[in-house]
């Protein structure tokens, strides 16, 4: 008898010897009294009817013509054989279930509750923008010691220049009046040197004192800090040169980007609560907020601008902020989200039947917060799912399909050596 031979019975016996052991593991459910199991069930290598189909035991619903891998899982096909009443699913010992704490939860009625902390970042606000022009071609005379980031009060000077184009308009207008014109052309000329860009408390000196002003102070508009400031002594200017640009710090904004799924959280009505690292114990919150009309295509966020009142000036644009969300959801079928097996294109869980089978389902999933996740279809109220435990169900789905490969291939041994044990000459 050659090596060749004597080898290939020696791997046949070893997987008889290993085959023995693992098939009482995997025979939990014995049959019940009065049911039979069928002439030659125990035989090795007989079947209850020929192969129908291959199938994996955690997709029972899609079927194959032949053995092989299955594309959902790390493994084999499993036959079904014509005449079996196994049913979708798997069964595993209830010894092993309680031993390895496999625990499931029954679906049911409730609203999520969604708590979201989004970063967020203190601005200027916009409203409140003033450019500040001279509105008159002429060269400066004085500036103030002001520099970018400087806080301004309304009214505070912040450059003087002279005009000289206006020295002939209050001449004319001064003449005007010392000759008692018509008040019509008076008041019409007047009219003419304030649209030339000519402030009104300059016009109040010229009929004040009588004499020519052509040196004009130009102030701050309105509260805020210098965000840009170009003005020198001795340089020229014209009316359509921006000399200074002055941004608002009461109220801020804070913006942040709101990811699409949390839009929905985002409501009329809300109060919106914000924080920030340098005042923790201090929390600010506001009605006041809009939503932006488009979102970025590239982060699938929307923009959001909350309005916080300032008086305090406790908020500096520049700083980071936190925007917290709170809300609830409508009332739907909530599972744990620990029971999900997502596979990408679809979302999967493991029910238990009443039976005791393990069978897998395909769920749609509305959204998701914390622990729960909210359902649209694929379980009813009061189904258990599998919580913890799935590596159990997916070892065991593997094994199974080991075994029935390993058994297949026993009876083809069988078949072609003769039975385990001997070894044809």
């Amino acid at each position: 008898m050659t090596v060749k031979k004597i080898f290939p019975a020696l791997l046949f016996l070893l997987a008889g010897a290993l085959l023995g052991q693992a098939l009482p593991r995997l025979t939990p459910f014995p049959p019940s009294a009065g049911e039979s199991r069928g002439p030659g069930a125990d035989a090795p290598g007989k079947r209850e009817g020929a192969v129908l189909y291959w199938y994996d035991p955690m997709y029972p619903g899609t079927h194959f013509d032949k053995p092989g891998k299955s594309p959902f899982m790390d493994m084999d096909l499993v036959p079904k054989y014509a005449g079996s009443d196994d049913g979708a699913g798997i069964r595993i010992d209830p010894a092993q279930v309680r031993n390895l704490a496999v625990r499931t939860e029954k679906a049911r009625w409730g609203r999520l509750l969604f708590s979201r902390d989004i970063p967020a970042n203190v601005e200027f606000n916009d409203y409140q923008l003033a450019r500040v022009q001279p509105r008159a071609e002429g060269f400066v005379e004085k500036t103030y010691s002001l520099a970018v980031g400087d806080s301004v009060r309304a009214g505070d000077p912040l450059a003087e220049i002279t005009v000289p184009g206006w020295a002939s308009d209050q001449s004319e207008y001064l003449l005007l009046i010392s000759r008692k014109a018509d008040a019509r052309i008076i008041r019409g000329v007047r009219e003419r040197m304030r649209l030339t860009g000519m402030p009104e408390e300059m016009l109040k000196a010229v009929d004040s004192t009588g004499r020519v002003q052509t040196r004009m102070t130009i102030h701050a508009p309105g509260d805020g800090v210098l965000t840009s400031l170009d003005v020198y002594p001795g340089m020229n200017v014209n009316k359509n040169m921006t000399i200074a640009t002055i941004q608002g710090t009461d109220p801020v904004w804070v913006t942040a980007d709101i990811p699409e799924r949390d839009v929905h959280l985002v409501r009329d009505g809300l109060r919106i609560r914000v924080s920030v690292p340098a005042w923790p114990d201090r929390v600010f919150s506001t009605r006041t907020f809009s939503l932006l009309p488009k979102a970025d295509l590239s982060t699938r966020t929307v923009p959001l601008r909350l309005v916080l009142e300032n008086g305090e000036g406790l908020l500096k644009p520049g700083m980071s902020a936190t925007i917290r969300l709170r809300g609830t959801g409508e009332e739907s079928l909530l599972i744990p989200t620990q029971s999900l097996i997502d596979l990408g294109e679809e979302q999967r869980v493991i029910t238990r039947a009443p039976d005791g089978r393990f069978v897998p389902r395909r769920v749609q999933i509305l959204r998701s917060s914390g622990e729960e996740t909210a359902l649209a279809s694929g379980l009813d109220p009061g189904e258990e799912v599998v919580v913890s435990g799935l590596f159990l169900i997916d070892s065991e789905a593997n094994l199974r399909g080991a075994l029935e490969r390993m058994r297949r291939d026993s009876g083809e041994s069988a078949g072609r050596d003769g039975p385990a044990g001997e070894v044809q000459p």
